[in-house]
Protein backbone atom coordinates (compact mmCIF):
# COMPACT_ATOMS: atom_id res chain seq x y z
CA UNK A 1 0.00 0.00 0.00
CA UNK A 2 1.23 3.69 -0.77
CA UNK A 3 1.50 6.24 1.50
CA UNK A 4 -1.06 8.58 2.25
CA UNK A 5 -21.30 3.22 19.29
CA UNK A 6 -35.61 12.80 21.15
CA UNK A 7 -37.13 9.63 19.19
CA UNK A 8 -35.94 9.35 15.31
CA UNK A 9 -38.12 9.06 12.41
CA UNK A 10 -38.14 5.84 11.72
CA UNK A 11 -35.60 4.64 9.12
CA UNK A 12 -35.19 2.04 6.44
CA UNK A 13 -34.20 -1.87 6.51
CA UNK A 14 -30.31 -2.41 5.84
CA UNK A 15 -31.63 -3.91 2.43
CA UNK A 16 -33.35 -1.18 1.50
CA UNK A 17 -30.79 1.47 2.75
CA UNK A 18 -27.97 -0.25 0.93
CA UNK A 19 -30.07 -0.52 -2.55
CA UNK A 20 -30.75 3.07 -2.69
CA UNK A 21 -27.05 3.87 -2.08
CA UNK A 22 -26.21 3.43 -5.49
CA UNK A 23 -28.97 5.92 -7.03
CA UNK A 24 -27.30 8.46 -4.49
CA UNK A 25 -24.17 8.06 -5.19
CA UNK A 26 -24.78 8.44 -8.90
CA UNK A 27 -26.06 11.34 -8.18
CA UNK A 28 -23.32 12.69 -5.84
CA UNK A 29 -20.63 11.72 -8.75
CA UNK A 30 -22.59 13.50 -11.16
CA UNK A 31 -22.65 16.52 -9.12
CA UNK A 32 -18.89 16.30 -8.40
CA UNK A 33 -17.39 15.90 -11.45
CA UNK A 34 -14.30 18.01 -11.29
CA UNK A 35 -13.88 17.86 -7.76
CA UNK A 36 -11.50 16.90 -4.93
CA UNK A 37 -12.38 12.85 -5.65
CA UNK A 38 -8.94 11.29 -5.38
CA UNK A 39 -8.73 7.95 -5.27
CA UNK A 40 -20.75 1.30 36.76
CA UNK A 41 -19.94 -2.54 35.71
CA UNK A 42 -21.65 -3.83 32.53
CA UNK A 43 -24.61 -6.49 33.34
CA UNK A 44 -24.10 -7.83 29.50
CA UNK A 45 -21.62 -10.36 28.76
CA UNK A 46 -18.13 -9.60 28.86
CA UNK A 47 -16.69 -5.94 27.93
CA UNK A 48 -16.18 -5.19 24.46
CA UNK A 49 -13.77 -6.89 23.18
CA UNK A 50 -6.17 5.77 10.29
CA UNK A 51 -5.44 8.45 9.30
CA UNK A 52 -2.64 7.13 10.68
CA UNK A 53 0.72 7.93 11.78
CA UNK A 54 0.24 9.70 15.25
CA UNK A 55 -2.62 11.69 15.25
CA UNK A 56 -2.14 15.24 15.65
CA UNK A 57 -4.29 17.98 18.03
CA UNK A 58 -4.82 21.53 16.69
CA UNK A 59 -6.66 24.80 17.41
CA UNK A 60 -7.39 25.63 13.78
CA UNK A 61 -9.70 23.54 11.52
CA UNK A 62 -9.52 22.68 8.38
CA UNK A 63 -10.94 24.41 6.36
CA UNK A 64 -14.54 22.24 5.60
CA UNK A 65 -14.58 21.38 9.08
CA UNK A 66 -14.31 25.03 10.51
CA UNK A 67 -17.67 25.79 8.86
CA UNK A 68 -19.93 24.39 10.91
CA UNK A 69 -22.87 22.86 9.27
CA UNK A 70 -20.30 22.45 5.97
CA UNK A 71 -20.00 19.06 5.07
CA UNK A 72 -16.32 17.64 5.26
CA UNK A 73 -14.21 17.14 1.55
CA UNK A 74 -11.48 15.05 0.88
CA UNK A 75 -9.46 18.53 1.35
CA UNK A 76 -10.32 17.73 5.08
CA UNK A 77 -8.68 14.65 5.08
CA UNK A 78 -5.63 15.14 2.97
CA UNK A 79 -2.85 15.57 5.73
CA UNK A 80 -3.87 12.72 7.84
CA UNK A 81 -1.07 10.32 7.32
CA UNK A 82 -0.16 7.08 6.23
CA UNK A 83 -3.50 5.32 4.47
CA UNK A 84 -3.37 1.93 6.51
CA UNK A 85 -5.67 -0.98 6.52
CA UNK A 86 -7.88 -0.47 9.39
CA UNK A 87 -7.54 -3.36 12.25
CA UNK A 88 -10.45 -5.63 12.84
CA UNK A 89 -11.20 -5.11 16.51
CA UNK A 90 -14.35 -6.74 18.44
CA UNK A 91 -17.67 -5.16 17.44
CA UNK A 92 -18.60 -5.86 21.87
CA UNK A 93 -22.24 -6.68 23.24
CA UNK A 94 -23.95 -3.84 22.29
CA UNK A 95 -24.26 -3.74 18.84
CA UNK A 96 -27.64 -3.63 17.24
CA UNK A 97 -28.44 -2.92 13.56
CA UNK A 98 -31.10 -0.48 13.99
CA UNK A 99 -31.67 0.44 10.11
CA UNK A 100 -31.11 4.11 10.48
CA UNK A 101 -29.53 6.22 7.94
CA UNK A 102 -29.16 9.40 9.48
CA UNK A 103 -26.50 12.41 9.78
CA UNK A 104 -27.64 13.47 13.37
CA UNK A 105 -27.56 10.43 16.07
CA UNK A 106 -28.04 12.42 19.08
CA UNK A 107 -31.50 12.63 19.57
CA UNK A 108 -31.78 15.47 21.57
CA UNK A 109 -29.09 14.09 24.36
CA UNK A 110 -26.84 16.45 26.07
CA UNK A 111 -23.31 16.05 25.77
CA UNK A 112 -20.04 17.78 24.08
CA UNK A 113 -20.66 18.17 20.47
CA UNK A 114 -18.70 16.22 18.34
CA UNK A 115 -18.66 16.13 14.40
CA UNK A 116 -17.67 12.45 13.28
CA UNK A 117 -15.77 12.38 10.10
CA UNK A 118 -14.92 9.07 8.42
CA UNK A 119 -13.39 8.56 4.56
CA UNK A 120 -13.60 5.33 3.26
CA UNK A 121 -10.70 4.23 1.12
CA UNK A 122 -9.22 0.99 -0.48
CA UNK A 123 -5.82 -0.84 -0.26
CA UNK A 124 -4.63 1.90 -2.83
CA UNK A 125 -5.85 4.10 -0.59
CA UNK A 126 -8.71 5.06 -3.48
CA UNK A 127 -12.22 6.42 -2.29
CA UNK A 128 -14.58 4.02 -2.20
CA UNK A 129 -18.04 6.17 -2.77
CA UNK A 130 -21.34 3.95 -1.71
CA UNK A 131 -19.47 2.08 1.59
CA UNK A 132 -22.42 2.18 4.33
CA UNK A 133 -20.93 3.39 7.51
CA UNK A 134 -22.55 2.16 10.96
CA UNK A 135 -21.55 4.14 13.87
CA UNK A 136 -22.15 3.23 17.80
CA UNK A 137 -21.21 4.63 20.76
CA UNK A 138 -22.00 5.24 24.48
CA UNK A 139 -23.45 8.12 26.36
CA UNK A 140 -22.02 10.29 28.88
CA UNK A 141 -23.13 7.75 31.85
CA UNK A 142 -21.23 5.26 29.82
CA UNK A 143 -24.56 3.42 28.74
CA UNK A 144 -25.50 2.22 25.40
CA UNK A 145 -29.32 2.63 23.85
CA UNK A 146 -31.11 -0.81 22.75
CA UNK A 147 -30.16 -2.77 25.91
CA UNK A 148 -31.42 -2.71 28.98
CA UNK A 149 -28.27 -2.84 30.47
CA UNK A 150 -25.73 -0.99 28.50
CA UNK A 151 -22.28 -0.92 30.31
CA UNK A 152 -23.13 1.87 32.65
CA UNK A 153 -26.13 0.37 34.04
CA UNK A 154 -28.09 3.89 34.45
CA UNK A 155 -31.75 4.25 33.68
CA UNK A 156 -31.22 5.72 30.23
CA UNK A 157 -30.36 3.13 28.23
CA UNK A 158 -33.34 0.52 27.70
CA UNK A 159 -34.46 -2.04 24.92
CA UNK A 160 -35.87 0.01 21.93
CA UNK A 161 -34.13 2.84 22.63
CA UNK A 162 -31.43 4.34 19.28
CA UNK A 163 -29.55 7.17 20.45
CA UNK A 164 -25.92 7.41 19.48
CA UNK A 165 -26.05 4.75 16.52
CA UNK A 166 -26.95 5.05 12.81
CA UNK A 167 -25.36 4.74 9.65
CA UNK A 168 -24.33 6.86 6.57
CA UNK A 169 -23.99 6.03 2.62
CA UNK A 170 -20.44 7.07 1.90
CA UNK A 171 -20.21 10.34 -0.50
CA UNK A 172 -18.16 10.33 -4.05
CA UNK A 173 -14.86 11.02 -1.87
CA UNK A 174 -15.75 8.20 0.39
CA UNK A 175 -16.84 10.35 3.08
CA UNK A 176 -19.39 9.53 5.74
CA UNK A 177 -19.95 12.30 8.58
CA UNK A 178 -21.90 12.39 11.71
CA UNK A 179 -23.52 15.03 14.11
CA UNK A 180 -22.98 13.39 17.80
CA UNK A 181 -21.57 13.88 21.51
CA UNK A 182 -18.23 12.86 22.90
CA UNK A 183 -18.53 9.23 23.98
CA UNK A 184 -18.50 8.96 27.98
CA UNK A 185 -16.41 5.91 29.60
CA UNK A 186 -17.17 3.02 31.38
CA UNK A 187 -15.30 0.64 33.90
CA UNK A 188 -12.08 -1.01 31.91
CA UNK A 189 -12.17 0.61 28.15
CA UNK A 190 -11.10 3.71 26.56
CA UNK A 191 -13.15 6.23 25.60
CA UNK A 192 -14.25 5.10 21.62
CA UNK A 193 -16.90 4.45 19.11
CA UNK A 194 -17.74 1.35 17.01
CA UNK A 195 -17.88 1.21 14.04
CA UNK A 196 -18.48 -1.17 10.91
CA UNK A 197 -18.34 -0.84 6.77
CA UNK A 198 -20.36 -2.66 4.35
CA UNK A 199 -19.73 -2.80 0.77
CA UNK A 200 -21.89 -4.64 -1.82
CA UNK A 201 -24.43 -5.58 1.02
CA UNK A 202 -21.19 -7.42 2.91
CA UNK A 203 -19.36 -6.14 5.94
CA UNK A 204 -15.79 -5.64 5.08
CA UNK A 205 -14.67 -4.09 8.54
CA UNK A 206 -15.56 -4.08 12.04
CA UNK A 207 -13.43 -2.01 14.46
CA UNK A 208 -12.99 0.93 16.78
CA UNK A 209 -12.06 4.62 16.33
CA UNK A 210 -10.29 5.61 19.62
CA UNK A 211 -9.71 9.40 20.68
CA UNK A 212 -6.03 11.31 22.45
CA UNK A 213 -6.28 10.70 25.69
CA UNK A 214 -5.34 14.71 26.25
CA UNK A 215 -8.63 15.54 24.42
CA UNK A 216 -10.68 13.03 26.67
CA UNK A 217 -8.94 14.47 29.69
CA UNK A 218 -10.04 18.39 28.28
CA UNK A 219 -13.50 17.33 27.47
CA UNK A 220 -13.91 15.24 31.09
CA UNK A 221 -13.54 18.40 32.92
CA UNK A 222 -16.90 19.88 31.11
CA UNK A 223 -20.65 18.74 32.68
CA UNK A 224 -22.46 16.50 32.63
CA UNK A 225 -19.19 14.10 32.09
CA UNK A 226 -17.28 15.65 35.09
CA UNK A 227 -19.85 14.37 37.47
CA UNK A 228 -18.70 10.55 36.98
CA UNK A 229 -15.21 11.39 38.56
CA UNK A 230 -11.82 10.21 36.57
CA UNK A 231 -11.87 7.54 34.38
CA UNK A 232 -10.14 4.40 34.92
CA UNK A 233 -8.88 3.18 31.09
CA UNK A 234 -6.11 5.08 28.86
CA UNK A 235 -5.84 4.19 25.56
CA UNK A 236 -2.30 2.70 26.38
CA UNK A 237 -3.99 0.45 29.06
CA UNK A 238 -6.87 -0.93 27.29
CA UNK A 239 -6.61 -4.11 26.23
CA UNK A 240 -8.57 -4.25 22.72
CA UNK A 241 -7.00 -0.64 21.83
CA UNK A 242 -3.40 -1.80 20.67
CA UNK A 243 -1.85 1.25 19.01
CA UNK A 244 -4.18 3.18 17.87
CA UNK A 245 -2.01 5.81 16.84
CA UNK A 246 0.11 3.35 14.62
CA UNK A 247 -2.99 0.98 13.71
CA UNK A 248 -4.80 3.94 11.89
CA UNK A 249 -7.74 4.20 14.09
CA UNK A 250 -6.95 7.08 16.31
CA UNK A 251 -8.75 9.56 15.43
CA UNK A 252 -7.33 13.39 14.57
CA UNK A 253 -9.26 15.87 16.19
CA UNK A 254 -9.52 19.58 15.00
CA UNK A 255 -10.75 22.63 16.35
CA UNK A 256 -11.04 21.07 20.08
CA UNK A 257 -13.34 23.14 22.47
CA UNK A 258 -17.16 23.69 22.41
CA UNK A 259 -17.55 22.13 18.52
CA UNK A 260 -15.11 19.45 18.10
CA UNK A 261 -14.64 17.46 14.99
CA UNK A 262 -12.91 13.79 14.75
CA UNK A 263 -11.37 12.71 11.76
CA UNK A 264 -10.27 9.34 10.55
CA UNK A 265 -8.92 7.53 6.88
CA UNK A 266 -10.52 3.59 7.07
CA UNK A 267 -8.49 1.39 5.01
CA UNK A 268 -10.46 -1.24 3.66
CA UNK A 269 -10.28 -4.26 1.47
CA UNK A 270 -13.57 -4.12 -0.64
CA UNK A 271 -13.17 -8.38 -1.03
CA UNK A 272 -12.62 -9.34 2.45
Amino acid sequence: MRSMDATPEAGPTRRRFLAGSAALVGAALAGCAGGDGDNGPAASPSADGGSAGASTTSTTAAAGAASGDATLTAADFADLGTCLLAPEQTEGPFYADVGLERRDITEGLTGHPLRLGIRVVDEECAALPGAVVDVWHCDVDGDYSAFSDGAGSSDDAGEGTTFLRGSQVADADGIVEFATNYPGWYRGRAVHVHTKVHINDAEVLTTQLYFPDDISDEVFTEEPYAGRGERDTRNEDDGIAGDPAAAGNLLTIRSPGSDTVGLVVLGVNPDA
